[in-house]
């Protein structure tokens, strides 16, 4: 069940509610272009919530709300090394040091505030990726869905009381006056000792122990109270601080759910706080490459390598390069990568691309022969072999290894596309047609498949089949040759008025092609006949 959309047009509440109603399990990702959520269900149940640009661990919690200490922290992570698959609540819990009601409701505190902030987020977008649950060392509990949206629909009415009233969240606040005898909540101290002058709200607002809602409702008491102002004058732009792994992590969320502007941004604020960091240079690389902006790509990428020589890093420079057609730079950084990662398929594949494209028949064979043999799975020398074979003069070798593909890759239609394209040069018909029809089948939306078959139907003389396939394809799809075909059908049908409109669709796509020019004036000369 695939749930997508943006949170303009389904509130976030709604979403919760139907896949909590719905009884299922998975993953909903959520994210306001500056901030990125996960809310995992289970069988209608929220289980776990976490924001990744807030994200604290257990044992931090336990010890900022003094539940246990740092030596009892200390001696469990100790403990996790050996006995890797126990949870750190897990183990605190043997250990006498944690009871586990009070770890149940520190961890349902943490989640119900996680899913409070993220209600509040009123532009963005979700995505629910079914049957995704959080790892085996996330300790979870079960939530109602339909309590927290109550408590959290509560929240917000008191938000929307408050929030015109609050600064916006690029407000930088100092302190003005002394407390004396102003009585001050415990959230209010705790927010005020954050207030330092050159943090601004949203500053605040990340580096507080409480959610959004909590940390703006102590904004605003103290603004009330007079304990805070907006200064004079700004401070100067300051260059980013905060913990590169919180940009880093974020940054990949935003990678991986294809907002690339958001991820590079937050990548390049980590690398404002550490300008040689290879994994932040690698995937900005990335993202270049998502942009096909190859050029950049590869600067990031060389940066990358310079800090940290990666396997995929030099993969990734190696397809760059490729798609620059700098071939000797591509095969020195898949050789690199090779010496890295020697049986690495996407490497070896990669290499076999280059050695094509550079016309280095023998070797990309080589290359891709063996990893027929090492990676029976992998698909992409099935692509490449038939080509090289062909080249070499051996059609019906390439006609086998297609064979191999289609019953390999049953799904995959331009297998049979292409070995009915061979059959077709090797004198078989029947057999390419046959290979030609069940690739349309598999794939009817395929304009070259649809083609293909139309152009074997139309040079067989087939002229009904051919312009009903023909016209399968959408118009904005159709090259002047199928224009000129279909043209040619219809005035063998007698409309050739419609032949002669055809035509001028053709020639307008290619007005150099001389037999369309001459058939419009024999046509126009015979009065249609």
């Amino acid at each position: 069940m695939a749930i997508k959309g943006s949170l303009t047009e389904a509130a976030l509440s709604d979403v919760i509610q139907l896949l909590a109603y719905s009884g299922k399990s998975g993953c909903l990702s959520v994210t306001d272009a500056q901030n990125f959520g996960n809310i995992f269900i289970k069988n209608g149940k929220i289980v776990y919530a976490t924001i990744i640009n807030k994200e604290q661990r257990l044992g931090d919690i336990l010890i900022q709300k003094r539940i246990i200490d740092q030596s009892a922290l200390e001696q469990a992570l100790l403990r996790q090394k050996t006995e890797k698959k126990k949870r750190i609540g897990e183990i605190l819990i043997e250990m006498g040091m944690l009871d586990e009601d009070v770890l149940e409701k520190e961890l349902k505190s943490q989640i119900e505030q996680v899913i409070f902030t993220m209600l509040t987020w009123e532009s963005g977008f979700f995505n629910f990726e079914a049957d995704l649950l959080p790892s085996q060392e996330e300790y979870t509990v079960k939530l109602s869905a339909q309590e927290l949206l109550l408590e959290g629909a509560r929240r917000i009415d008191e938000w929307k009381k408050i929030e015109n009233k609050v600064p916006p969240f690029e407000t930088v606040l100092v302190r003005k006056g002394n407390v004396g005898d102003i009585s001050l909540t415990e959230e209010e101290k705790k927010v005020l000792d954050l207030i330092d002058g050159s943090r601004n709200i949203d500053d605040v607002v990340k580096l507080s122990d409480y959610d959004f809602f909590v940390t703006n409702r102590a904004i605003y008491g103290l603004m009330s109270a007079g304990l805070l102002e907006k200064p004079e004058q700004l401070p100067a732009p300051k260059t980013p601080t905060g913990d590169i792994f919180e940009y880093k992590n974020l940054g990949f969320a935003f990678y991986k759910t294809e907002m690339y502007d958001e991820a590079e941004r937050e990548y390049n604020k980590a690398l404002a706080i550490k300008a040689e960091d290879a994994e932040a240079l690698f995937y900005l690389g990335l993202i270049a490459v998502a942009r096909r902006n190859y050029t950049a790509a590869r600067e990031h990428l060389r940066k990358s390598a310079q800090y940290e020589q990666r396997a995929s890093v030099f993969l990734n420079l190696g397809y760059v390069c490729m798609k620059l057609k700098s071939y000797d730079e591509a095969i020195e950084h898949l050789r690199a990568a090779q010496k890295l990662a020697s049986d690495n398929t996407k490497v070896r594949c990669t290499l076999g691309m280059v050695y094509y494209k550079k016309g280095i028949l023998d070797e990309a064979a080589s290359m891709f022969e063996d990893v027929v043999k090492d990676s029976p799975e992998a698909m992409t020398p099935y692509m490449y072999l038939p080509y090289i074979y062909v080249q070499q003069g051996d059609a019906e070798r390439a006609a086998e290894v297609l064979a191999r593909a289609i019953d390999k890759f049953p799904r995959y239609s331009p297998f049979k596309n292409n070995l009915a394209v061979l059959y077709q040069k090797l004198d078989r018909p029947e057999e390419a047609e046959k290979l030609y029809r069940q690739a349309v089948e598999t794939d009817p939306r395929d304009k070259t498949i649809v083609q293909n078959l139309a152009d074997f139907y139309y040079d067989a003389a087939i002229l009904g089949a051919a312009k009903e396939l023909y016209e399968k394809i959408p118009e904005d799809e159709r090259d002047w040759h199928v224009f000129f075909n279909l043209g040619t059908i219809y005035l063998r049908q007698g409309n050739s008025e419609k032949a002669l409109d055809l035509w001028n669709r053709a020639k307008a796509l290619n007005p150099s092609e001389e037999t369309i020019t001459h058939n419009i004036e024999v046509l126009r000369k015979s009065g249609g006949e």
